[in-house]
């Protein structure tokens, strides 16, 4: 036998069946032992002790710490992930597995410390209010089970409490706020490299496959390949796109090439005062007057009325006359006074900008300077792959240019005194009509109000109203040089030449974007309100004079009241479904009454149990 001394005089004698795992005296089978724990003297008897120590007030600030302390190493993580590049998706995967962890880790840590808070408040309440047993049951599970918020009563005894239940049910959104903050972005990056591109270079092996031939080498015509490419620029008004080094890149390209250089006749005339003209009979000319005069005889009659008309200087190299009778005040300020144009062919400095978006080319000129004009003959022009040798250098690839736009623009648009609308071969005019197959009428330079915009027109065209949308720079001087501009940038491509150049590639990639202000907001709230919850639970921890918790073996101790035993009588399993007997019960964790000499603390009823003094002692 032995005897341990209990809280309560007497002796305590508890019958143990003998098992196989500890048997102090082996007996016959199926014999029982009898262990007595006997009560040591009163005098040994040690109360209660009070006093929080350090143990949970550590579990309530601890965990505070260790959230801010992986808060911001879940900051300093993302932000080292901020606007570098996602080389891989497995990388992307791990960037998003390591953040939802500091995630859980920080909720579960704040949880935790709101967790103790709400134990000490939840025993402080006990030791303030009666409460019914179907409260105390929600108070216990409110931090486990949503549905404790359910019970009527645990909103009029236990306010505080519910209030560290529901920002303990609201901490883990962060897991949901928080890991999102790292985003990926598509942005575009850009290097620059050197890269061979297609390039404008007038050198014979460059134009020499627009030419076909006669006799011994002398250049004929245009091939038909140039001249679809042309017709395409003419008709278009656009420039024809070549390929992109890259999907999405851009450079700067310089070359040299041909364009027409168009000036007023006045002003032309103001420059060659003085000088005098031999054409290629040998012919003298005293003036430039004398030289229009000359090619530009025979555009009009009696029987006509010329709305247009474009004639190839046969005195002049590379250079043809235009004759407009059309209004436009942004060339001329006196509407009755007809457009007269000198357009000549100049070797032209070119400076454009290129740029690819998705494989889309955007063309935009930096500077076109004249340089000189291509001042040879259309004989020198005929034989430039047979003799370049001579004074000046003849080049077959300009004067194929100026095949190509003289064959536009030498025609003749006329309104007959029948009142028809023609278009003419210019060269024709002094004997048989011959009508031609091209024409400006077939480019945006008709679009150009120095040729439609007069009163013989409009009557003809039945008063349909024209539009200058197509007429670019919105002069017919300007959008000749225009034309000409866009059949060089053209050429690009041909891809009959390259050179190299550094090209900016840009490429879309992925990115991490880390929204800085929404996590540090997310962590800071759920900090604040963590500490808020503690600084409740210090309180409470102070009220009760001893840290508690839900344990078992905390309600095992509190629960020692006869009182609570005769309660539980026929309701010792312990089943969920509370009768009302026994959940409208109120109980309350306070001094049990009694004559006893030893005073002891336990749950009780209003009739049993009164007011917990803090440093009594208690047995």
């Amino acid at each position: 036998m032995f005897r341990l001394s209990g809280n309560h005089a007497g002796n305590n004698t508890i019958p143990v069946e003998n098992s196989d795992h500890n048997t102090p005296n082996q007996k016959t089978p199926g014999a029982t032992t009898t262990t007595t724990y006997a009560s040591p003297p009163r005098d040994g008897i040690t109360p209660a002790a009070w006093g929080v120590g350090w143990l949970v007030p550590s579990m309530m600030v601890g965990p505070i710490f260790a959230g801010a302390i992986f808060s911001i190493g879940h900051h300093l993580y993302y932000q080292s992930l901020d606007r570098t590049r996602v080389n891989s998706v497995d990388q992307q995967t791990w960037a998003i597995r390591i953040g939802t962890g500091f995630a859980f880790l920080i909720k579960s840590f704040l949880v935790f410390a709101i967790g103790i808070a709400a134990a000490q408040v939840m025993w402080a309440t006990l030791r303030r209010n009666f409460v019914k047993i179907r409260a105390i049951d929600g108070m216990f599970a409110v931090l486990s089970s949503p549905l404790a918020l359910l019970t009527p009563d645990l909103w009029i005894c236990a306010k505080t409490l519910i209030l560290l239940a529901i920002m303990s049910w609201l901490i883990p959104l962060t897991v949901i706020i928080t890991p999102a903050t790292l985003t990926i972005d598509l942005l575009t990056t850009t290097n620059t490299t050197q890269v061979r591109v297609p390039t404008v270079n007038f050198v014979e092996s460059f134009w020499r496959p627009w030419a076909t031939y006669e006799g011994a080498g002398f250049i004929s015509s245009p091939t038909a390949s140039i001249n679809r490419l042309f017709a395409t620029v003419f008709s278009s008004a656009e420039v024809i796109p070549l390929s992109a080094p890259f999907p999405n890149s851009s450079y700067t390209l310089e070359f040299w090439g041909p364009s027409y250089k168009c000036q007023r006749f006045s002003e032309v005339m103001v420059e060659m005062q003085g000088k005098t003209f031999t054409d290629a009979s040998n012919y003298n000319y005293n003036s430039f007057q004398e030289v229009w005069d000359y090619d530009t005889a025979n555009t009009t009659s009696n029987l006509i009325y010329t709305m247009y008309s474009g004639v190839v200087s046969r005195v002049l190299n590379n250079t043809f006359f235009v004759y407009a009778t059309g209004a436009n005040s942004l060339w001329n300020e006196n509407a009755t006074q007809p457009t007269e144009l000198v357009c000549q062919l100049w070797n032209t400095s070119y400076v454009v900008d290129l740029n690819f978006a998705n494989a889309i080319q955007t063309l935009t000129p930096v500077s076109t300077e004249y340089v000189a004009p291509a001042n040879w003959s259309s004989r020198a022009g005929s034989l430039a792959t047979i003799n370049t040798q001579g004074s000046t250098e003849v080049n077959g690839g300009f004067y194929l240019t100026h095949l190509l736009f003289s064959a536009i623009m030498e025609s003749t648009i006329l309104i007959s005194s029948a009142g028809s609308v023609n278009t003419v071969l210019t060269s024709s005019l002094s004997s048989t009509w011959i009508s031609t197959q091209i024409s400006i009428m077939q480019t945006g330079l008709f679009a150009c109000p120095e040729v439609w915009n007069s009163t013989q027109y409009s009557v003809m065209d039945l008063n349909i109203e024209q539009s200058a949308t197509l007429c670019r720079n919105k002069t017919l001087a300007r959008a000749i040089e225009d034309l000409s501009h866009n059949f060089t940038y053209s050429l690009l491509s041909l891809n009959a030449a390259n050179t190299s150049v550094p090209v900016t590639i840009s490429s879309p990639h992925n990115f991490y974007t880390y929204d800085s202000k929404n996590l540090l907001a997310a962590y800071l709230t759920a900090l604040g309100v963590t500490v808020v919850c503690v600084i409740v639970g210090f309180f409470a921890l102070r009220d009760n004079g001893v840290a508690q918790s839900t344990s078992f073996s905390s309600i095992l101790m509190t629960t020692r009241n006869p009182e609570l035993d005769d309660l539980a009588k026929g309701y010792c399993l312990g089943s969920g479904q509370l009768p009302d007997e026994i959940g409208d019960v109120k109980l309350r964790f306070g001094e049990v009454e009694g004559s006893e000499q030893y005073k002891r603390a336990a749950f009780g009823t209003q009739e049993s149990v009164t007011h917990l003094s803090k440093g009594k002692d208690y047995y």
